[in-house]
C-alpha cells in the first residue's frame, strides 16, 4: 500500500488521463467514418455513393491515408474535450451538485440528478472551450473536398484557426456553438446518467 500512497496525491486525475486516452483511441478508430459524414453533410447531393465514389478516386490517387485526412484537428477537438468533460464531471459532481442535493444525493433519483446536472455542467465548458478546434476542423475537411487543390488543405491547424480570425474575427472561432451545445449538452447528461443507471441496476442484481 506504501508504494502507492506517492501517486495518491493524482487519483484526482485519473479520470481526466483515462478520458484522453479512450478518445484518441476511439478518433483514430472512427475518423474515416468522421470523414464520411463530413463529406455527406458538405455534398451538394448528399448522395451516398457519390461521396464514396469520390473518396475511393481520392484513395486511389493517395493511398489509404487520406481516410485521415483531418485526424490532428479532429484529435485536439476531442481529446481535449473529454479530458474537460470528465475532469470536470468530477469536480461538478463533488464540489457543487452532491453537496447541493444533500441527503438526496444519496438515494438512485438523486443519484441520477447529481449524474444528469454534472454532466450537463461540464459538458457546456468542454464544449465551448474545443468549439474553436471543431470549427477548424470541420473548415479544414469541407475545404480540401470543395476546394480539392486549395492550400488550405496543407495548412496547420493553427494557420487555419489564424485564417478563420482574419476572416471573422474572434467570434468566427465560435460559429455554430449554439447549435454544438444543443446538441453536446444533452447527450452528455444523458449519456452519464444513464451510464450511473446502469451501474445501480447491476450492482443491485449482482447483490
Amino acid at each position: 500500500m506504501k508504494r502507492r500512497e506517492p501517486w495518491a496525491a493524482y487519483e484526482k486525475y485519473s479520470s481526466l488521463v483515462a478520458g484522453c486516452v479512450a478518445r484518441t483511441s476511439a478518433v483514430v478508430a472512427i475518423s474515416p467514418m468522421e470523414l464520411v459524414r463530413t463529406r455527406m453533410q458538405a455534398s451538394a447531393t448528399h448522395d451516398f455513393q457519390t461521396v464514396m465514389g469520390d473518396i475511393q478516386r481520392e484513395i486511389n490517387k493517395g493511398g489509404l491515408r487520406v481516410l485521415w485526412r483531418g485526424l490532428v484537428p479532429t484529435l485536439w477537438r476531442d481529446v481535449p474535450f473529454s479530458a474537460i468533460y470528465w475532469f470536470g464531471y468530477e469536480q461538478w459532481r463533488e464540489t457543487v451538485y452532491q453537496p447541493l442535493f444533500g441527503d438526496r444525493a444519496e438515494d438512485r433519483v438523486g443519484r441520477i440528478m447529481v449524474a444528469f446536472c454534472s454532466g450537463a455542467s461540464s459538458g457546456v465548458v468542454a464544449a465551448t472551450l474545443t468549439t474553436p478546434f471543431d470549427v477548424a476542423k470541420t473548415r479544414r475537411q469541407i475545404q480540401s473536398y470543395t476546394h480539392p487543390h486549395s492550400s488550405t488543405t496543407q495548412q496547420t491547424l493553427a494557420q487555419v484557426v489564424r485564417q478563420i480570425v482574419a476572416a471573422n474575427g474572434a467570434k468566427g472561432l465560435f460559429a455554430g456553438i449554439v447549435p454544438r451545445l444543443m446538441k453536446v449538452v444533452p447527450s452528455c447528461a444523458i449519456m452519464i446518467s444513464s451510464y450511473e443507471l446502469g451501474k445501480m441496476i447491476a450492482a443491485e442484481m449482482s447483490t
